[in-house]
């Protein structure tokens, strides 16, 4: 399986043929060529740093198929799919299992909005703006490494609770964090955080 990075949490799958990306925001229309041929679309949640809504019917319109929760599929004109916690899918042979889980506080304390994640062949789970999951756990995880109401310590620990083996940071394009001094700081408790980083520069791939 193939993930090449873009944009903030922006991630291109692809495996066996089939080709998924995960919360394009608008910061990908210029990008758009570089994704080929899309068989889904799949959108975390609603805020402008994960979705566009004309993107997102854009897609949808040359017969993408668009996934998105209850409260981010209203926001799509157009045919999309709404999606929910514990459902299933099988896009071109990647298994895919949706899992909703909280966003992150907002800066004044207020809750988010509805949060889903999506874990993909079992192996690689992006949470969009989620920070904890209990009774969870992943060899490959997408880490938001920063936001309105995630620490360092937070995503830490959030890579620590689900057991990740691996770790590739998302969600810092926006605030600027440096991906590269999260590693270092990762490596000075190489007993608890025993997690390998993947900084992956934007249109850079890993192969897991």
């Amino acid at each position: 399986m193939k993930v090449t990075r873009y944009n903030q949490s922006c991630l291109l799958i692809e495996d066996n043929g089939a080709r998924i990306l995960i919360d394009p925001s608008g910061q990908e229309k210029e990008r758009l060529g570089e994704f080929g041929q899309l068989d889904a679309v799949l959108y975390t949640h609603e805020h402008s740093d994960h979705f566009e809504a004309e993107m997102a019917a854009g897609f949808a319109k040359q017969g993408i198929t668009v996934y998105a929760n209850a409260s981010t599929a209203k926001k799509i004109d157009g045919d999309k799919t709404e999606v929910s916690d514990g459902q299933e899918l099988d896009i071109k042979g990647l298994k895919i299992k949706v899992i909703q889980l909280p966003h992150c506080l907002m800066p004044n304390g207020s809750e988010g909005p509805q949060n889903v994640g999506y874990l993909i062949n079992e192996k690689l789970f992006h949470p969009g703006d989620g920070k904890e999951l209990a009774d969870f756990s992943v060899d490959y995880l997408a880490l938001p490494i920063t936001g309105p109401d995630v620490s360092m310590k937070d995503s830490f620990m959030f890579a620590k609770q689900v057991s990740a083996k691996d770790v590739i940071p998302i969600h810092y394009d926006k605030i600027g964090a440096n991906p590269d001094v999260y590693a270092t700081f990762a490596g000075f408790f190489p007993d608890e955080f025993k997690y390998k980083f993947h900084v992956l520069a934007e249109g850079q791939s890993l192969d897991i």
